[in-house]
């Protein structure tokens, strides 16, 4: 079952939930963990040390900006899931994906009014890892590089991660590095920003990367 997060900050927040486990998708800000623990706490009843799983659904910092700070809280056995690619930028030897089409794809989220921060935590952030501009290729480090498991091998592009009939997918698109995660069995799909919604309920494809 999907339980998506409220009041989360700048992205959406998923909160997946199978049996005695959790797995927790886009945790993009000090205020998205925040709200996870509040959620967990008081909606589920459920400790944070029942996360198995934190992934993002590609490597910005609105999607990976409060892992660190949700990581610290749960168990020590919790792991963080991210595509292959995700290896290379932390090294400093790969760029993220240039930000291209201002117009045709930012620009049009903005004004969907998609962006919902409300609290000073949702704009603060664990570092500087996932802004996508080339003066900071340098300050992509995370605090939490040896808790990564990284989805490659012969069963990428298309990877079952041992949680439900969850399986993760590459998505490249938005970036070069977006993965979607889905459940063929409940017909269920986390897309992250590759895939928009509009207000009528349709989707469309995000051209910003």
């Amino acid at each position: 079952m999907i339980h998506s997060i409220p009041d989360c900050g700048l992205s959406n927040t998923y909160l997946i939930e199978e049996g005695a486990g959790l797995m927790v998708v886009d945790v993009g800000c000090i205020g998205a963990a925040q709200a996870v623990e509040d959620y967990c706490t008081h909606t589920l009843k459920r400790s944070l040390r029942a996360i198995r799983f934190i992934a993002a659904t590609h490597f910005h910092i609105d999607h990976i900006g409060g892992i660190g700070a949700l990581l610290s809280k749960c168990s020590p056995k919790t792991t963080i899931l991210f595509h292959p690619l995700v290896k290379a930028y932390l090294k400093a030897n790969r760029p993220l994906s240039p930000m291209r089409n201002w117009f045709s794809g930012l620009l049009p989220t903005l004004m969907a009014g998609r962006f919902g921060g409300r609290k000073w935590s949702d704009l603060t952030f664990d570092g500087a890892a996932g802004v996508p501009l080339p003066f900071l290729r340098d300050l992509q480090r995370v605090s939490y590089a040896d808790r990564i498991r990284y989805l490659e091998g012969k069963r990428f592009p298309r990877y079952r991660i041992g949680f439900g009939g969850w399986e993760v997918i590459a998505a490249p698109g938005h970036t070069e590095e977006s993965v979607v995660f889905f459940n063929e069995t409940s017909g269920e799909l986390i897309s992250g920003d590759l895939i928009l919604g509009r207000r009528d309920g349709r989707g469309y494809v995000n051209r910003f990367c």
